[in-house]
């Protein structure tokens, strides 16, 4: 029965592709996009090849992301201990993962030129690789297939559950940068677009990854192995299927002009055959999560929930390739440039300390992620209580404050700002790294996901496991280490902003995301080393601590120093571009930045500083009170101890010298401090 339901599962797989593919191209004659270009007559090779090569790389996604999350955290373990090595079953799934990785790469690459042939136009004799490579779409491309293929590679050499989850981290990685595709990556409103496509990608391989791996490996399961990995797979489906929605009507709302456009439009009746696709899927999936010990309903089901996914992600790829009813590129002419550089006008409010609280600019992933990390932090602490247990309402008003700090750098009138002026990025920047980072470390949410989440029993791992295992492991105790954490935290900035890294992260909006992280990470673990509530791996002496931070925010402070004492422009040829201010304007708005990385960062030290000293008495009351409970229980056994220890050195070197014998000095004892005889045994240690 194994075998056959394996051949079964084998022939199911090009099924889905040829109805995925037949679906794309559907979906490219309901849009118009299959009809020929004027100006530059496409190769036939590119309007229905690209299709079926896109297709496959959607499978090979699919494969790779589902694969190495079922794999790594999904399925159950074969013994109660904790187990990293890879047993047979999660072995298969993981050599599934390594074949859709390389299928995903192979697919990847071979988009390049295609993308080139495209431009080009057919019979150019144009070089494609060096027309494709030129943009960014090509560049884009060749990130995600190596991506894909250093996962492919973890994969296939994966012998533990380790290098499994490194080659789920580089898919992960390849499935973020695919955000940049499509219309995304120019246009109106292009920071919440690529926010919505980026999400919306790693939702749908979430989902969609993890039912067709599930359902390709269930043969292999038993009926309780089956059951265990779909109810772990549905918090991750009900997470996929809300961020889907959330990123499908923010993305109709950017290009569609109006509702009717669903009705009217070729492009929108894709949209709307989707998102009823995408419905009908959530309930099956419902469907299929109550019945999960019945495995003949769960493959009828499984079977349907293909043929509707293969579906909708064919209109997919033809919404991928056909133009929206509004139009996405803006012309960089006129006034219309600085529209197409930052994909919004700056603020009609003059900035100032007003309207870094009146003016908002939404980035609404942004305000959806603090969202749910408070959701999911009260959540916790909601568990904790029920069961009985306390949890300090001071850690949970700082996560929380730490949330809306988080939404307001991103959404609040510095993120408004902070393309258009420096000022006002540095004051978004202090916020990343010494507002947000502080509030969540002492809210302590590694320490509430210890206690609040169930330890896994089978010896696989989950969240919490792995969060555990990571903050355990070496390359944690490495970073760990207060002098690295305070090179990191100060030494980037050096690196960042005196290179052309600053420049580069304004004009992309993959830098941009990459310097937030970059700057809310180094910011934690600079405060988790220092006011950290969370147990580390070992203890941090606290004077290290306190000259860690003298040093680290004193450099701080004489960085903004020598960005006021600084006689040349940062990124000149950015803020040359947006051409809102003369030089000498930009030259006094830069001023005006490193005054404010030198006067904040005073406060965060006093802050720190006092939180320190604060922990180090209590830490100190803390080992006495345990000296003090553990003199009671034995009596004071230990000082006892330590006290007869002195006495006996008392007493050996105050003891008076024997007298000599009469046989002379022969029979002497030897002096103090000198060797035994040979003839005695030395004193024991």
């Amino acid at each position: 029965m194994t075998s056959r339901a394996l051949r079964i599962g084998a022939a199911v797989v090009p099924m889905l592709l040829v109805l995925t593919v037949a679906s794309a191209l559907v979906g490219l004659l309901a849009t118009g996009a299959a009809t020929p270009a004027t100006l530059v007559p496409a190769s036939p090779l590119v309007t229905w090849g690209l299709p079926v090569v896109r297709a496959l790389h959607h499978l090979g996604l699919l494969l790779a992301i589902g694969a190495g999350g079922t794999a790594v955290l999904l399925q159950p373990g074969p013994s109660r201990r904790e187990v990293t090595t890879l047993d047979p079953a999660r072995r298969a799934t993981v050599r599934l993962g390594a074949v859709g990785a390389l299928l995903w790469a192979v697919a990847a690459i071979a988009q390049i030129p295609l993308g080139g042939l495209e431009a080009a136009g057919s019979g150019s004799g144009l070089n494609v690789w060096d027309i494709a490579l030129g943009t960014d779409l090509g560049k884009l491309q060749l990130s995600v297939g190596i991506a894909a293929t250093i996962s492919a590679l973890a994969y296939a050499l994966a012998r533990s559950t380790t290098l499994a989850c490194w080659g789920l981290a580089f898919a992960g990685i390849g499935v973020g940068a695919l955000g940049l595709a499509g219309h995304a990556g120019a246009s109106l409103d292009h920071t919440n677009a690529v926010n919505a496509m980026a999400l919306h990608l790693v939702a749908v391989s979430v989902w969609a990854g993890g039912l067709l791996v599930i359902a390709l490996i269930a043969p292999r399961l038993e009926d309780a192995q089956l059951a265990t990995t779909v109810r772990r797979f549905s918090p991750w489906a009900l997470a996929a299927v809300a961020s889907l929605a959330v990123s499908g009507v923010l993305s109709a709302v950017i290009r569609l002009s109006g509702w009717s456009d669903l009705l009217t439009t070729g492009y929108g009746r894709v949209v709307l055959v989707k998102a009823v696709g995408l419905l009908v899927l959530a309930g099956i999936g419902a469907a299929q999560r109550r019945r999960l010990g019945d495995r003949l309903r769960f493959r009828h089901l499984a079977a349907t929930e293909g043929i509707v996914m293969a579906a909708v992600i064919g209109a997919s790829i033809a919404l991928g390739r056909s133009a929206p009813p509004v139009p996405q590129v803006v012309p960089a002419v006129g006034d219309l440039k600085t529209l197409s550089l930052v994909g919004y006008l700056p603020p009609a409010k003059a900035f100032g300390p007003g309207t870094m609280f009146t003016v908002i600019q939404p980035d609404w992933i942004a305000l959806l992620l603090a969202a749910a990390m408070a959701a999911l932090y009260v959540t916790g602490v909601v568990r904790l209580v029920r069961r009985g247990d306390t949890w300090p309402w001071i850690r949970t008003l700082a996560f929380l404050a730490g949330c809306v700090a988080f939404a307001w750098v991103l959404s609040g009138g510095a993120a408004a700002w902070g393309r258009f002026r420096f000022d006002a990025h540095m004051v978004q920047h202090m916020a990343m790294m010494m507002i947000a980072p502080p509030l969540w470390v002492l809210g302590g949410p590694v320490t509430l996901l210890s206690r609040a989440v169930a330890p896994r029993t089978d010896g696989s791992r989950g969240i919490r496991e792995w969060v555990l295992a990571a903050l355990h492991s070496r390359y944690a105790q490495i970073l760990s280490s207060p002098p690295l954490a305070g090179l990191i935290f100060a030494g980037s900035l050096v690196i960042f902003y005196f290179s052309p890294l600053f420049e580069a992260a304004m004009y992309s909006h993959l830098g941009h995301v990459l310097m937030t992280v970059h700057f809310l990470a180094s910011g934690y673990l600079f405060a988790w080393v220092l006011i950290g509530v969370d147990p580390s791996t070992k203890p941090i002496n606290p004077i290290l601590k306190l000259i860690t931070l003298l040093v680290t925010l004193a450099f701080h402070a004489f960085f903004g120093v020598a960005m006021v004492s600084a006689t040349w422009l940062i990124a000149p040829d950015w803020y040359h571009q947006l051409a809102m201010y003369t030089d000498e304007q930009l030259m006094l708005i830069q001023v005006r930045g490193g005054t404010i990385m030198w006067a904040i960062s005073e406060v965060p030290t006093v802050g720190y500083a006092i939180i320190v000293a604060a922990m180090w008495m209590k830490s100190d009351d803390r080992r006495a009170r345990q000296y003090d409970r553990k003199a009671e229980r034995d009596g004071g056994a230990e000082l006892e101890a330590y006290n007869a220890y002195l006495a006996s050195l008392q007493g050996r070197a105050g003891a008076p010298s024997a007298a000599p014998s009469v046989s002379g000095a022969a029979d002497e004892e030897p002096a103090q401090g000198a060797s035994p005889r040979e003839d005695e045994s030395p004193p024991p240690t």
